[in-house]
């Protein structure tokens, strides 16, 4: 427990602190971010200016997006906040934007007739008549004109600045369907600057939204997210710390970065368990323990995402050779470069082996010998296969990496629980 702070307060606080399962929408609790927040206002500074945000997945993209839209969005009025999904169009997100600037209310509760979007009212422009039967219906627009013409009616809806934010770009597969984003960037109308856009994707989507329509390029400005340095990830642990006036070592502070591999999410997933492994100690906590870290640890492996369990049990969980898939993976991160080399694996493999015989106490004949670096290349190219769940992927010459940078993370949480201390001596550099 922690002097003087009671349940509800401790709720409280670890709330302010820690979201492992929400975005980040203020800039205060966005470390590290402060560059990125200054370049998106100065592209929204500069007149049809458009931002695509990239970076790996669960690098805090939608974070960054949000709190940017709320920064500059209208007070009177909440950001428009849309998501991509597999089976997503581009009418589909589009729609989706059209009724996000109808009150919910007036969607789905106003008597009457069905409310629904015209998009050729008086052959120009875009009505909208309200509904009563408890359904929105959204005309999909049917051209570029028509998906423009439900950008300036959101702007007509809303007083002052506007932030549209699209979402996991990435989950529209379908090349025709991104090539029509293309066309809406080239034409989006921010009505004088007052209507601004964010698209948030991984990596690759840029190359393929820009290579489309070059033209379209000319208005967006890329902003990378890349992972967080150690520094900043501390400080989402000590802020909290400082609010219930307990010390949490230096020695505990590199752990939880070492395994959070510059991902804020395992950083507040660890934090929040963390701190309610310390809230539970019977007696007055004034500094972090071993056994606090450890009952953490332990608890942040079973609230971890069901996405990063399952794909480490389906590469993992063999009826043979189980112990050598896992292995294998602890020592493809064993260390901060995103891809490594065979014999530097195999040189972590063989220390994670005598790290697993110190630890169960093994010695002379009862100790586990390492296979040998030949049956290891064949594990890791066995974890390539859709049997393993295709987790890592090769680069040819016998170098490899995670399919994913962000699973690296659950890797190392794995290995903590067991005991092992995974790339040690490796910071992300500034």
């Amino acid at each position: 427990m922690f002097q003087g702070i009671d349940n509800d307060k401790i709720k409280e606080i670890l709330r302010q602190h820690f979201t492992p399962s929400d975005h980040i929408t203020t800039p205060e609790r966005l470390l590290g971010r402060d560059r990125l927040l200054e370049r998106i206002d100065r592209a929204f500074n500069s007149s049809g200016r458009l931002v695509f945000i990239y970076g790996d997945r669960g690098v805090g993209k939608s974070s960054l997006a949000l709190t940017a839209a709320h920064l500059h969005n209208s007070a009177q009025s909440q950001p428009i906040h849309v998501n991509c999904s597999e089976h997503g169009t581009f009418e589909s997100v589009l729609t989706a934007i059209g009724r996000a600037a109808v009150d919910v209310v007036e969607r789905f509760e106003s008597p009457g007739a069905a409310p629904s979007f015209n998009l050729t009212v008086m052959g120009n422009g875009v009505g909208y008549s309200p509904g009563n039967n408890g359904a929105a219906r959204v005309n999909a627009p049917s051209d570029i004109n028509e998906a423009v013409d439900i950008i300036r009616y959101v702007g007509s809806k809303r007083s002052g600045t506007v932030v549209i934010v699209i979402d996991e770009f990435e989950r529209i597969k379908s090349v025709s369907e991104r090539m029509k984003f293309a066309e809406l960037i080239k034409n989006f109308p921010d009505d004088g600057g007052r209507i601004h856009l964010i698209i948030c994707g991984i990596a690759s989507t840029v190359d393929e939204l820009l290579g489309a329509h070059p033209s379209a390029g000319r208005r967006l400005e890329t902003v990378e997210v890349q992972r967080l340095h150690h520094d900043q990830l501390w400080k989402i642990i000590t802020n909290a710390a400082d609010k219930v006036n307990v010390e949490v070592g230096r020695e505990t502070l590199i752990r939880i970065g070492m395994i959070s591999d510059g991902f804020p999410h395992y950083v507040h997933l660890i934090g929040e368990s963390l701190f309610w492994a310390m809230h539970d100690d019977e007696k007055v906590v004034s500094k972090c323990k071993a056994r606090h870290y450890k009952a953490g640890i332990a608890e942040a492996i079973g609230r971890s995402d069901a996405i990063y369990k399952a794909a480490y049990n389906t590469a993992t969980k063999k009826t043979k050779n189980t112990a050598d898939y896992e292995n294998a993976l602890w020592a493809l991160a064993d260390h901060n470069d995103l891809q490594r080399q065979l014999g530097d694996i195999y040189k972590s493999y063989l220390h994670i082996v005598a790290q697993l015989n110190r630890l169960e106490g093994l010695g002379g004949e009862d100790r586990k010998e390492p296979i040998a670096r030949t049956a290891l290349n064949s594990r890791l190219q066995r974890l390539r296969d859709p049997n393993h769940g295709e987790i890592i992927i090769g680069h040819g010459a016998g170098w490899f990496s995670f399919r994913e940078n962000v699973i690296r993370g659950y890797v190392r949480l794995v290995a903590e629980e067991k005991g092992l201390e995974l790339a040690r001596d490796n910071f992300i550099p500034k």
